[in-house]
């Protein structure tokens, strides 16, 4: 299987008289953070996908809406609902008492495999949000797609994203995603694992945050932070 160029993606990201020290995959290393949802853009959509989003959204409205005439909607049962039932405080109590019996499993259930993931992985981003290595995720989840290549020159570290995304094969429509200077960067930690995958390292930045990063293989994630640190 032949291996896949990042060299060549990356070049064509270069400024003028930038210079590539190094180029190799992005891989998403597991159990990163959630992004909150007060901090993710929209999603982008192309022009057509948000024609036929539009007419399918119309055709719901118009299924939703009821027909002229029509008796008052009644549950399956065939009884209307009990308003009194429905309002009363005790009933809502108890509804509210009975929801938190039925999320507590749940809870719990997130809380052990939070655990277990943090045994298997480790501590994946040490910052707030507002930190760099939290605007740095929250950059990379915003730009959508794939992210597929990552690059080291003389000047900056960046990501580069794919969004020809979905069950069809399409030519590559590659964006930077991210990038940060090096003044920026204090260090690549590198942290390879005994199990897959094996091209963990860390992005450690000047006010003290990092972020895990990945490669496919560890000779990968070797070779960007020896081109890191013979700046």
């Amino acid at each position: 299987m032949p291996k896949t160029d990042h060299v060549a993606p990356c070049r064509r990201f270069l400024q003028p008289g930038e210079e590539l020290w190094e180029a190799r995959d992005y891989s998403e290393y597991p159990d990163l953070p959630l992004v909150p949802a007060h901090l993710r853009a929209p999603r982008k959509r192309s022009p057509r996908a948000k024609g036929l989003l539009g007419k399918l959204s119309d055709v719901l409205d118009k299924a939703s809406q009821p027909s002229v005439g029509r008796a008052e909607s009644r549950p399956s049962g065939g009884r209307l609902l009990d308003n009194g039932l429905v309002d009363n405080r005790l009933t809502r109590v108890a509804g509210n008492v009975a929801e938190t019996l039925n999320e507590a499993p749940e809870n719990i259930e997130d809380a052990v495999d939070d655990a277990a993931n943090r045994a298997l992985f480790g501590t994946t981003m040490e910052g707030s949000w507002t930190s760099m290595a939290g605007r740095f995720l929250v950059q990379v989840t915003n730009a959508g797609g794939s992210p597929r290549h990552q690059a080291i020159t003389d000047r900056r570290l960046f990501v580069l994203t794919d969004q020809a995304t979905g069950w069809r094969e399409r030519e590559p429509e590659l964006e930077v995603a991210v990038q940060i200077q090096l003044s920026n960067i204090a260090e690549l930690r590198p942290r390879p694992r005994m199990t897959f995958p094996r091209g963990r390292f860390d992005l450690v930045f000047v006010d003290g945050s990092w972020l895990a990063l990945c490669c496919s293989f560890q000779e990968d994630m070797q070779a960007m932070v020896t081109a890191f640190q013979g700046r």
